[in-house]
């Protein structure tokens, strides 16, 4: 498993660094185009375990509500006409309650997980595309987030492998204590090399950023595994081979992606 893991990985970092450092249209492109087979994952592990999701809803709205965020910049709450991520957001609500209503067999379990799919997914890793439009530090602050997790979850990986003794939770019995600890350290140092190496925002707002990717990453990765094991599943899909799908792939991102930017926009001024 580890050749393929690797092979996946030469080949899919530069293509990401590239297109973070494009920005513009082709990275979110590139985002929109994670969150739209995200979704498909998700409804095929949903339909693998027997859990119903409205498919149709969970992909119009899933992607209609990324659209929308990325064309007001991300105002959710912003007043006027052009406040299209907030109707969204109702729309979203309203669309799937209703479409459940005029259905030959409704479920209120169907509504929560078409809308659960809708905001884990599509709201939060959206946040991807809102982080590299901070200015002026957007380049990095998207850099940061992406080369810290790819390195505390290698460090995690191989020291937890290697060193692990504890484990760490039942939902993902080969995660050990050792590793996420590794994983933390590694987070944190990693930000704050980036830091130093660029200039684009102090040591200090790095390190506390390196302790939250620490910490929300991991807890992220485990509760998209919490998912995959309500519907017995190993991986969402076996897209890249070594990672799983797409979702596996982006997994710590989903609480991460949210956390950094607001903690960018809050604490950046």
């Amino acid at each position: 498993m580890l050749l393929p893991r690797v092979l996946t990985a030469l080949f899919g970092i530069p293509v990401v660094l590239l297109l973070v450092k494009a920005g513009g249209p082709a990275y979110a492109i590139f985002i929109f185009t994670v969150i739209a087979v995200s979704l498909y994952e998700y409804a095929t592990l949903m339909k693998l375990g027997s859990k119903p999701v409205r498919a149709p809803a969970l992909y119009l709205f899933g992607l209609l509500l990324p659209a929308a965020l990325y064309f007001d910049r991300f105002g959710a709450v912003q007043p006027g006409p052009d406040n299209f991520s907030g109707f969204f957001i109702a729309l979203s609500v309203i669309g799937v309650m209703t479409w459940e209503l005029f259905s030959s067999r409704k479920y209120i379990e169907r509504i929560g997980l078409t809308l659960m799919g809708i905001f884990l997914v599509s709201w939060c890793l959206s946040y991807l595309v809102a982080l590299r439009d901070v200015r002026p530090a957007g380049l990095w602050l998207t850099l940061m987030l992406i080369i810290t997790v790819w390195v505390m979850d290698t460090s995690a990986y191989f020291f937890g492998r290697s060193l692990g003794r504890r484990q760490l939770s039942s939902i993902s019995p080969k995660k050990t204590w050792e590793g996420a600890a590794a994983g933390f350290i590694a987070a944190v140092l990693t930000a704050w090399a980036i830091s130093r190496f660029s200039g684009a925002f102090p040591p200090a707002f790095a390190a506390g950023a390196g302790v939250l990717i620490g910490v929300f990453g991991q807890v992220s990765d485990i509760a998209e595994s919490m998912l995959k094991r309500a519907v017995g599943a190993k991986d969402s899909s076996s897209l890249l081979p070594g990672h799983g799908g797409m979702l596996d792939r982006f997994d710590s991102y989903i609480f991460l992606a949210p956390v950094i930017y607001y903690y960018s926009v809050l604490v950046l001024k």
